[in-house]
């Protein structure tokens, strides 16, 4: 009696401390939603962090593109005298509604010092870009290729479906300062330079961008 006793003992312990296959079943299922809801939600986490950055990138991008032509333009100059050597025809400024050329100092930081004649426009290829090409002002333009780096072009921003110029001053001493889409005075700058432009992509924003050229 007593044998048996502690053998029924031992059977219920054992039922007591075990799992029922029906309890792994559940226990395993719910294992398997936790886990599905976890690595779920890493990668929504993962795809939002790479939105993120992917926005700040292109912030950064027309964050960086409106401070280099804000730098240029607030800094037009024309070389001294004798400095263009057979070029000195070139305006100061000159540009119409979809392309501009100007004369300003590039950075001396970059071994790119002295006076650059850049060429804003944009080219509709694909969803469109904003391009920009350099080259020292007193270049001749048909011999570019033995100046390496000095001189070459570069896509500023890519996806760029809308881009327009516009030039507010008088180009003729009598007339009233006004938006013009041309500019051609070749001896002065205009008093402002706007640049708008539009992006195929939804959500990326030109903000508002009106320069001041110094002279």
């Amino acid at each position: 009696m007593g044998a048996r006793r502690t053998y029924r003992h031992i059977r219920g312990g054992r039922r007591q401390a075990g799992f029922t296959l029906v309890e792994l079943l559940v226990a395993m299922t719910l294992l398997g939603l936790l886990s599905v809801s976890l690595f779920g939600g890493l990668r929504f986490g993962a795809r939002s962090w790479e939105a993120v950055v992917d926005s700040a990138a292109e912030r950064d991008d027309i964050a960086s593109t409106q401070s280099f032509l804000r730098d240029r333009l607030v800094q037009l100059r024309l070389p001294g005298p004798g400095m263009l050597g057979d070029f000195d025809e070139d305006g100061i400024l000159e540009g119409g509604p979809e392309q501009v050329e100007f004369i300003a100092p590039w950075l001396s930081a970059l071994s790119l010092g002295g006076f650059y004649r850049f060429t804003l426009w944009h080219e509709d290829i694909g969803k469109g870009r904003l391009m920009l090409r350099w080259r020292p002002a007193e270049a001749d333009p048909d011999a570019l290729e033995a100046l390496g780096d000095l001189a070459g072009q570069r896509v500023l921003l890519d996806g760029v479906a809308e881009f327009s110029l516009s030039y507010y001053g008088a180009e003729d001493e009598d007339a009233e300062p006004e938006w013009l889409d041309q500019w051609e005075n070749p001896d002065a700058p205009p008093r402002l330079v706007k640049v708008q432009l539009a992006f195929a992509e939804a959500g990326r924003v030109w903000p508002v961008f009106i320069v001041a050229p110094k002279f």
